[in-house]
């Protein structure tokens, strides 16, 4: 993932001059038990107008219409698939959707059959998204009934109530803003719950440059969790170093309501919430640890917690933290500072076990050091990552701009070593 443009040389001093915001810790909330019914099937209507007017409107009982968005803009950029309903006459109706995202919008085709009513319809315009995961259309079509065919106004709603493998969009109004996210379900997601992890984008990164350069949703998709990624609203996630000043926009309610969402829509196991984060997103992770109650493990890259005195988790917290010691940006200082507290509310001791870790890729000018508190319950490590001769990227990823914000360690990848990491936790 990209370091933020916050590497931007005139605005390096007043990157490190800030500070977090205090901050008051809410009382321990139990997390929501997992839902043991799996998610509803999609839901199909149809309509033609006109006399007779016709009208199918039910439940899938085979097959499945995928609908996904695209990274950049949230926008739907597929609606494809085939499935069977109950039909009007008590027989089974077919629905097939060929939809896909052009520079135009969407567009392609769309058919029905059932019990001597058949429609085909070309949709080359007007395809609009009243809610996330609901697809409308209303145009021409050809419909064939009773012996004659004419061209009539037909529509369709395609409700995706059980979402399939690939990228979804999230649309929130919280604290009087519109507010998005995106996120990819893996290979073979059916439904059945799973672990998410969040991760917060640095200061001006978009989830899209997040990406591009952390390659993390590439990850989660053949490992079999949720990987969501947050848009924070202006330049970062506010209350933390290099957050805008403004309006309270509210980004820990706004989290709260995200978590919301993968619980109740893509059925995300409510006790395997995580949380990362880059720079200004590893600044949030840090005050959500102190915080948020409902993730059961934290890892912070390259931005640590800086206000220990507004810090009261009121619970040990499992926490993994990266960071390179030639950072230019966030120095390496605030992970010596920052670990020792977390220790200290976790009931470690004040020692660390110190591995040096392979050297594998020798010309990248970095080497790591894992340094794990000693004493630590189990169900509650420090870990330090030191990544020496790194600077402010993401270790494993595409460096953002080359040298001039330090080595970028390909020893380890980030994402590999957050998940192995923080899979391990669960709440209670």
């Amino acid at each position: 993932m990209p370091p933020h443009p916050l590497t931007a040389p005139r605005r390096l001093a007043a990157a490190v001059a800030l500070t977090c915001t205090a901050m008051a810790a809410p009382a321990v909330a139990s997390a929501p038990s997992a839902r043991a019914d799996a998610l509803r099937p999609d839901r199909i209507t149809v309509t033609v107008d006109g006399a007779p007017a016709y009208r199918l409107d039910g439940d899938l009982r085979s097959g499945g219409i995928t609908v996904t968005e695209a990274t950049p803009d949230y926008n739907t950029n597929k609606v494809q698939g085939e499935g069977t309903l109950r039909g009007t006459k008590g027989g089974t109706a077919t629905v097939r959707f060929g939809l896909s995202r052009t520079l135009a919008g969407l567009s392609g085709t769309f058919g029905l059959d059932d019990a001597g009513v058949r429609i085909s319809a070309t949709v080359v315009s007007g395809v609009r998204t009243p809610s996330d995961g609901t697809v409308t259309w209303q145009g021409q079509g050809t419909v064939e009934a009773g012996g004659r065919t004419s061209t009539r106004t037909v529509g369709f709603t395609v409700q995706d109530r059980h979402p399939d493998p690939g990228d979804h969009a999230i649309h929130l109004v919280h604290a009087g803003q519109r507010r998005a996210a995106i996120l990819r379900l893996p290979d073979g997601y059916d439904g059945r719950p799973l672990p998410a992890l969040f991760h917060f984008p640095g200061l001006f990164e978009t989830p899209l440059f997040a990406e591009f350069y952390g390659h993390m949703a590439d990850y989660a998709r053949t490992r079999g969790f949720i990987m969501i990624t947050p848009e924070h609203h202006g330049t970062g996630w506010q209350g933390v170093a290099g957050g805008q000043p403004g309006a309270d926009v509210d980004d820990p309610g706004f989290v709260s309501a995200l978590q919301d969402v993968l619980v109740h829509r893509f059925n995300a196991d409510p006790r395997r919430l995580y949380a990362s984060g880059m720079s200004n997103g590893g600044f949030f992770t840090s005050k959500l640890a102190c915080e948020n109650k409902r993730f059961a493990a934290y890892a912070p890259v390259s931005g640590q917690l800086q206000d220990q005195a507004a810090c009261h988790p009121g619970r040990a917290v499992p926490v993994l933290m990266i960071h390179g010691d030639a950072d230019p940006i966030v120095p390496y200082a605030t992970a010596t500072a920052a670990a020792p507290f977390w220790a200290r509310n976790n009931g470690c001791g004040t020692t660390t076990t110190d591995t040096g870790l392979a050297d594998t890729h020798p010309d990248d000018g970095t080497t790591v050091v894992k340094h794990a508190y000693d004493g630590c319950p189990a169900a509650a490590p420090v870990i330090l990552y030191q990544i020496k001769g790194g600077g402010h990227n993401w270790p494993g990823g595409t460096p953002y701009l080359g040298p001039l914000l330090g080595g970028t360690t390909q020893d380890i990848d980030a994402n590999a070593v957050i998940w192995n990491f923080v899979s391990r936790f669960r709440l209670s």
